[in-house]
């Protein structure tokens, strides 16, 4: 089941190796999605582990891209990366010692701060980015 469905009218940042791995993101949302809807605990800790996996990688990507082109909204697109990836951090540590599960409120979470963060912050580097 799709929590998640990339279009390049919602999503497209004009910048062809970040959207492709804004749907790698995706398709690993949907994975996470799939997963709380089985109820399999391992089976969601796999999932959450690759995810946030691969958000760290895509960060790390798009900042490089970023410092290549001299972007001038780095800094601040990095500050917004940080707190994402802390407060995901602190998610894994949690789930992974059975302190918190995964649950609808957290796909919840995903989903928002994607809907928002692509849209809004990412598309402003396009026509930096895309040269």
């Amino acid at each position: 089941m799709s929590l998640m469905k990339w279009t390049q009218e919602s999503y497209g940042t004009n910048v062809e190796i970040c959207d492709d791995q804004h749907k790698e993101l995706f398709n690993r949302v949907n994975a996470l999605n799939d997963a709380v809807h089985g109820g399999n605990r391992g089976d969601i800790g796999d999932r959450l582990d690759n995810l946030i996996d691969y958000v760290v990688e895509h960060f790390q990507a798009e900042e490089r891209l970023m410092e290549e082109r001299g972007y001038a909204g780095l800094q601040k697109h990095r500050q917004e990366h940080e707190n994402l990836v802390s407060t995901c951090a602190d998610l894994q540590g949690r789930f992974h010692a059975n302190e918190v599960e995964i649950e609808e409120g957290t796909l919840s979470f995903i989903k928002s701060w994607l809907d928002h963060h692509i849209p809004v912050i990412d598309r402003s580097y396009g026509p930096a980015l895309s040269n």
